[in-house]
């Protein structure tokens, strides 16, 4: 009998509704001429709705490096958004943009869960 994420994917999507806050995905994209003498791209910003949940990372995973003590970690529900994240992306928690250091779906058997995000505070 194979095991159903799909219940842990809405169970996590309840949970980070009712604890959780409203947030945001920044995504920037580049369209028209990038290269030559007409270089000219239009930069498009959109704002990816979602909810998150944000707590402090632990002691054990700060290395000083790639992980720093000011850092924090959001759990970001999958209920509603429409796109993978991604480190190029933005992340947008009470109004503040955040730089996005590490992303990585909680992903088991192919099914999203939710999205683990390593922020730059």
């Amino acid at each position: 009998m194979a095991f159903d994420y799909a219940k842990s994917r809405a169970t996590a999507e309840r949970l980070i509704g009712r604890f959780g806050q409203a947030g945001a995905i920044k995504r920037t994209t580049d369209s028209g001429p990038a290269y030559g003498p007409a270089y000219d791209p239009t930069v498009t910003t959109t704002n990816y709705a979602c909810t998150l949940v944000v707590i402090d990372i632990a002691l054990d995973k700060i290395d000083g490096t790639l992980i720093e003590a000011t850092d924090k970690m959001a759990y970001v529900s999958t209920s509603g958004l429409a796109i993978d994240i991604t480190t190029a992306d933005f992340i947008e928690v009470g109004g503040v943009e955040h730089a996005i250091k590490i992303v990585r779906p909680l992903n088991p058997a192919g099914t999203v869960v939710l999205w683990e995000v390593v922020f730059t505070v």
